[in-house]
Formats: C-alpha cells, sequence, structure tokens
C-alpha cells in the first residue's frame, strides 16, 4: 500500500491552521479579564495600590477608580503633600496600572491645591479621563489631550463621554452651569445661579448670599443621565445654607430638597441618599445612611451612622467612615438596611492628617462591586490609596 503525501500546499494549509489555533489559546490564557484578576487579591485583606514611599488618592467619594471594564485604576501619586493647611500648592503625577496592581505607568503631571479629592478623576471611557488640577482637562491614558483646559470645578461622575463642570460665567459674572461632549467638543450651558431665586421664598432668611456669590459644586448626573443634581451655598459658611437641588438635563422641573443631606449621591432616578444630619423628615438627625425622595421625603435607611458615603452599583452594599474631627478613623460597610457594619477597618489614627489636612477617606467601589476602594494612613505616615475584595 502506498503512503499518501500532504502536497506543498496541503501542507501551508495544515500549518496555517495550526499556528492560527496556538495564536488563539496563547491569546485566552493572557487576556484575564478583571473578575479573574481580581481573585489574584486576597479576601478582605487590605491591599495598597498606591506606589511606597508616596502619598497617594483617588477620586471624590462614590467615584470609581475603574475604568468602565473594570481593566485599569487610575490614581495620583503625589510628590509633595500638605503639611502645614489644607490648601497648599502640591504636585503630583496621574498613573494607571491593571486592575490585579500590575504595569503601573505615569500618564501626566498635575499641580493642584491641597490632595483632598485628589484630581477628582473620572473615566470617560475605557481609554480616557477627565481630571481637574489647575484646570478641567481631559487626557487618553496615552496622555494625549483631548480638550482645552477649561476653567471651574468638575462634576462627580461622567455620563457617555460628557462631563458636568461649574464657572463663574465672565458675562453674567454668576455660577453657572456646563456640559461638555468630549467626543463632539461641545459645550452646554444647563443654568445658572439666577435659574434658583425661588430659593429666597421657599427657605426665607435675611442671611442670604447676594445672588453672584452663591456658588455651585458636586454637580452630578442621575444614573440614565436625563437630570442632575448639584449644591447651591446661599448663605453663611454653614450647613444649612448648603441647599441640594436638581433638575432635568434640558432645566426644566427644578425641584428644591432643602438643606442637603452629607455627602449626597443619586440613588436612582427619583431619589438621593446621604448621611442625615440635618434633613426635616421626621427621623433623627443621627448621620445615619438614608434614602429620599427629591422633595426630601424619607424611603427608607440605608446603613449606620457614617460621613463620606459609597454605594455599590446594585445598592446592596454602602460604605462610610467617622464623623469629622473622630479619632481613630473607622471604615465601615454595612449590607442594604442594616446599621451594623459586617467590614471594617482603622483607616486612619491621625486627626488632623485625615480632617484637618483633607486626607478623607472617600471611599468607591468597584464596577462588580466586589472591591472597596478608599485612602488609608500607613505606618510611615503617608496617606494612600488602598483597596480591600470584599467577595470573589
Amino acid at each position: 500500500m502506498k503512503r499518501k503525501t500532504l502536497s506543498r500546499m496541503d501542507t501551508r494549509v495544515w500549518l496555517f491552521m495550526t499556528s492560527a489555533i496556538l495564536l488563539l489559546l496563547l491569546s485566552a490564557s493572557c487576556q484575564q479579564n478583571p473578575e479573574e484578576k481580581t481573585n489574584h487579591l486576597p479576601l478582605q485583606k487590605v491591599v495598597r495600590v498606591g506606589p511606597k514611599g508616596f502619598s497617594s488618592s483617588f477620586s471624590y467619594y462614590n467615584t470609581s477608580p475603574e475604568s468602565p471594564d473594570g481593566s485599569l485604576i487610575a490614581y495620583v501619586k503625589y510628590l509633595s503633600i500638605p503639611v502645614e493647611e489644607r490648601y497648599e500648592a502640591i504636585t503630583g503625577e496621574i498613573w494607571v496600572c491593571d486592575s490585579d496592581l500590575s504595569n503601573h505607568r505615569k500618564v501626566v503631571d498635575v499641580k493642584m491645591k491641597g490632595v483632598h479629592n485628589g484630581a477628582r478623576l473620572q473615566w470617560l471611557d475605557n481609554n480616557s479621563f477627565a481630571y481637574q488640577d489647575d484646570s478641567i482637562r481631559a487626557v487618553t491614558i496615552d496622555g494625549h489631550e483631548l480638550i482645552e483646559p477649561l476653567t471651574g470645578t468638575i462634576g462627580h461622575k461622567p455620563f457617555e463621554g460628557r462631563f458636568l463642570y461649574a464657572s463663574v460665567d465672565q458675562e453674567t459674572g454668576l455660577y453657572t452651569i456646563y456640559e461638555y461632549d468630549v467626543v463632539n467638543q461641545k459645550v452646554s450651558k444647563l443654568g445658572d445661579a439666577s435659574d434658583y431665586v425661588e430659593i429666597e421664598e421657599l427657605f426665607p432668611t435675611d442671611e442670604l448670599r447676594p445672588l453672584e456669590d452663591r456658588s455651585i459644586l458636586h454637580l452630578q448626573y442621575s444614573p440614565d443621565g436625563t437630570k442632575i443634581a448639584f449644591r447651591i451655598d446661599i448663605g453663611p459658611r454653614d450647613e444649612k445654607f448648603k441647599h441640594l437641588v436638581s433638575q432635568n438635563i434640558d432645566g426644566s422641573n427644578i425641584r428644591f430638597f432643602g438643606p442637603k443631606p452629607m455627602h449626597f449621591a443619586w440613588y436612582d432616578n427619583n431619589s438621593f441618599m446621604g448621611h442625615d444630619n440635618q434633613i426635616d423628615d421626621g427621623m433623627p438627625d443621627d448621620k445615619s445612611g438614608r434614602r429620599w425622595d427629591l422633595d426630601g421625603n424619607y424611603i427608607e435607611t440605608l446603613s449606620g451612622v457614617g460621613n463620606h458615603l459609597a454605594a455599590s452599583h446594585g445598592r446592596e452594599l454602602f460604605a462610610s467612615e467617622s464623623w469629622y474631627k473622630q479619632n481613630p478613623i473607622i471604615l465601615a460597610v454595612f449590607k442594604k438596611g442594616e446599621t451594623s457594619s459586617f467590614w471594617q477597618d482603622t483607616v486612619s489614627m491621625d486627626s488632623n492628617v485625615t480632617w484637618t489636612l483633607g486626607n478623607h477617606v472617600n471611599p468607591s467601589f468597584s464596577r462588580d462591586d466586589k472591591r472597596l476602594y478608599f485612602h488609608k494612613l500607613s505606618e510611615d505616615g503617608l496617606v494612600q490609596a488602598y483597596t480591600a475584595v470584599l467577595s470573589k
């Protein structure tokens, strides 16, 4: 019997198919998804994200440092830190790393006043983010600038490649709300301080600021992007003059919540969450984590006592830390509706570093709700960016 042999063409086809299969297998083994990388970290163990020997931080409370697909983490590495007062000029760098805390690389230099809220970094998509140092900026993870620097204060989270910011209009002299569409390089005005003068009738007082001095900050989109909420300061530097307002993105349906809860955020498209320090809702102002409708009516209690509130994306877990000026500062995680924590960690034993110098804990959750991100005072006296895996 004659042995069957392969032709030159058959041999080439066989080699091509074999190579293709090997490449596919190699690619599959190398491309870990974020969940697989998460599992490489020990359960509930506090792990440093930022570099050893430097202070580091993430962003606003309840603003995840992860890219939308969970594959990257962004943080600020500080080259200098405040030592005497909160708003000292400091320098630093924004870095990113993979979700398994490998492959750290620098993106851009930053210059800021103080460490409070870091560079307010927020991911626009998986390859770019907006942030604030001496200006509002947006860059790719390769450091390529996407917009001209802006004057103002950036909001908390973007929505579909757009971010909110507040700035004083050069013509009117009033605090004005803007939306920046990065993809289309378009700026839209959403309102200014004159649109909210009705607050004078709803909450009458003879201590109101002049219209041009009513600052707007902490701008936040609702989860579906159809509404925004923000804080407007209408009087002296006192909590009762810091009011929470919401409206549709087109400026309609303005709702005056009243004096804001501490560190508010959207719970869903029709309600807010925060810590109850002053809400006239029939519940004790005991700083518990609670939920209200847009008019300030109590809906439910979410967690125990806290300060900077973070919620998991599924709204099943809530994290927060000790109230202002307390020492030690303890970070706690609660299951929804429970006022006793199931996990906690002492994150600082130095009230001056945490509260006076502005190194707030600012917790936030990962995109898959399995990790908690926060700031912790390390043994060498540096405040650094940390994470803990809460579940596998």
